[in-house]
C-alpha cells in the first residue's frame, strides 16, 4: 500500500487535534490553577489576608499556561501550509518546502479518526496530523488497517 496527496493544513483541524492531545496538561494546569484560587480564597476568609503570590499563580496556572500550551502547540504546525503526506506499510511521512519528517508505525501509539483528520500520537503530548479531505473512504480504511497491523491501537468515530 502506498498512498500519496498533498494538502493545505487547515487551522481549525490543527487546532481541534492541539485540544485533543493536549487535553491532560491542559486539565492538569487548570485543576492546578483553581486549586490555588479556591485556597487563596479560603485563607482570605480565615485570616482576612490575601496571598498575591498564590492567586497570581494560580491565575496563571488556571489561564495563561493552557494559553500557552495550546497557542505554541499549534504554532508550530505553520497552518496553511502546502504538506505533502506519504503513507506506506513501514509508516507515515510528511514534507513540506521547509522539513521532511517520517515515522515507522512502531514510533506511534495509536490513531483517532477524528473529523476530517487521523491524529497519529506520539510519545508525550506529541502527534502528527494528517488530514483525510484529499482520501477517500477506503483509502482512510486502509490507512486505519495498516496502522493497526503495524501495532497501534485505532480508536475510530
Amino acid at each position: 500500500m502506498q498512498i500519496q496527496f498533498t494538502a493545505v493544513s487547515d487551522p481549525v483541524l490543527i487546532a481541534a487535534a492541539t485540544r485533543r492531545r493536549l487535553r491532560r496538561p491542559v486539565l492538569m494546569a487548570r485543576l492546578g490553577g483553581w486549586l490555588l484560587l479556591l485556597a487563596a480564597t479560603l485563607l482570605l476568609a480565615v485570616t482576612g489576608d490575601l496571598d498575591p503570590v498564590l492567586l497570581a499563580v494560580g491565575a496563571g496556572l488556571a489561564v495563561l499556561v493552557p494559553a500557552v500550551l495550546l497557542n505554541g502547540t499549534v504554532r508550530t504546525f505553520r497552518p496553511g501550509q502546502l504538506t505533502t503526506y506519504e503513507i506506506t506499510e513501514g509508516g507515515v511521512a510528511s514534507s513540506s518546502p521547509e522539513s521532511r519528517h517520517a515515522y515507522a508505525w512502531r514510533a506511534f501509539r495509536s490513531v483517532d479518526e477524528l473529523s476530517g483528520q487521523l491524529l497519529f500520537s506520539l510519545r508525550g503530548a506529541r502527534f502528527v496530523p494528517v488530514p483525510t479531505a484529499g482520501l477517500s473512504p477506503g483509502q482512510i480504511e486502509q490507512v486505519l488497517s495498516a496502522a493497526s497491523a503495524g501495532g497501534l491501537r485505532v480508536h475510530r468515530r
